[in-house]
């Protein structure tokens, strides 16, 4: 054993999710684990997309901790054009990245500890050239990242949240308070003139699907209409998120939770949607629609924020993430702002140009949208091709 005070560690990679499973779970209740590393989302994603996996383990190699587990990267293998890397485990769709450390590896992690590690992962049978781990918080809940030990790029997109330790009342007594009450005000009185409305939140596994089906044709319209390419539109996806949503329904622990806002009368449909995550004192919204057309007027999405936002401060959570993205109605509600970082490590000689080309994409895409010109062109440009492809039906 190294006479040294740093502690060494055993990597191994699998392929496969359960042989860890119990380890994982022991550490799924650490606070700063992001609800996207825990065992449950991982098993969900995986089981319904098919997905490669590619898990990373750490243990203690010597010392009071020996043979515990240290860390698990939960990541899923991709491959595009002539390269094979891997992210974590459905990337595309997470708000926020932490891993999964236990408390003491916490402690332990440092420069020295966190380059040596890198230097095993790569010496790993890892059948990647690179592997790419974003939007990944520097510190969060005060505790260092420890991938912030390795070079990072600043993810191009922010990450929004409120604050709610102080109660519903408190956040709508600051100083945009009168604006935000009046427009809750006006909303239900529209609503309330074509029949009212009712605040749902799905405690039954067909409610969930309903307003999950609701969510995904209210989001299709949107994307369409907006010349973006729909990324709910894969059978797997949908059927991934319907799984969350089903799974937890009697579990303190939501990994997804659909809230809704639906017309009492007529043809009761939905005007807007919404899921959440539950971890914790931690609220995560994952995803939100609205319908189109005349209900829009009624902004019955600010609607149903205002009666989340006040739902989650009546069962304690401390913390309402908008997740990443930057929206004017995030950052009319957020006093917190998040700042996310992309990792790259090269694991081949070919993975170092993967990695780069990976590394000048995110650069290119903060330059663009930290230069509102620029971006407002781009969007315009992107828009045209996509209309002109829909016209052409190409």
């Amino acid at each position: 054993m190294p006479e040294v005070d740093e502690p060494g560690f055993h990597l191994e990679c699998l392929e496969e999710l359960e042989p860890i499973e119990a380890a994982w779970r022991s550490l799924d209740e650490t606070p700063e684990l992001s609800i996207h590393q825990t065992y449950d989302w991982c098993r969900s994603w995986i089981a319904e997309k098919h997905a490669t996996p590619l898990i990373i383990t750490g243990t203690y190699a010597y010392g009071p901790n020996e043979g515990s587990i240290a860390f698990i990267v939960p990541l899923q293998k991709h491959k595009f054009g002539p390269y094979k890397f891997a992210t974590y485990i459905s990337a595309p769709f997470n708000n926020l990245n932490f891993g999964v450390f236990s408390p003491a590896f916490l402690r332990d992690s440092n420069q020295s500890v966190m380059q040596k590690i890198q230097q095993q992962i790569i010496a790993l049978p890892l059948g990647v050239d690179f592997i790419l781990l974003d939007r990944q918080p520097r510190h969060w809940r005060s505790v260092p990242h420890p991938f912030s030990y390795w070079h990072s790029v600043e993810n191009q997109n922010h990450a929004f949240q409120i604050d709610l330790e102080g109660g519903f009342e408190q956040i709508l007594g600051g100083g945009k308070a009168k604006r935000r009450r009046k427009k809750f005000r006006t909303s239900e009185k529209r609503l309330n003139e074509i029949g009212g409305y009712d605040y749902i939140i799905a405690d039954t596994a067909e409610e969930s699907e309903y307003l999950l089906e609701a969510f995904f044709h209210q989001k299709t319209k949107r994307f369409k209409k907006l010349g973006l390419p729909d990324v709910f539109c894969d059978a797997k996806t949908r059927s991934a998120f319907i799984r969350m949503a089903t799974t937890s329904l009697d579990r303190d622990q939501k990994l997804l939770e659909l809230h809704a806002i639906r017309l009492k009368e007529g043809d009761r449909s939905v005007c807007a949607v919404a899921a959440l995550s539950y971890k914790g004192q931690h609220a995560t919204c994952q995803f939100s629609s609205i319908t189109d057309g005349p209900l829009e007027s009624a902004s019955p999405g600010e609607l149903l924020f205002y009666l989340m936002i006040q739902n989650a401060c009546d069962r304690g959570a401390q913390l309402f993430d908008f997740g990443i993205g930057d929206e004017q109605f995030k950052r009319s509600w957020c006093n917190i702002t998040t700042i996310h970082y992309d990792t790259t490590i090269a694991v081949t000689t070919a993975g170092k140009l993967g990695a780069s080309f990976a590394r000048s994409q995110k650069h290119l895409k903060r330059f663009v949208k930290s230069h509102p010109v620029i971006f407002n062109i781009a969007k315009t440009i992107r828009l045209h091709f996509l209309h002109k492809s829909f016209s052409t039906g190409t």
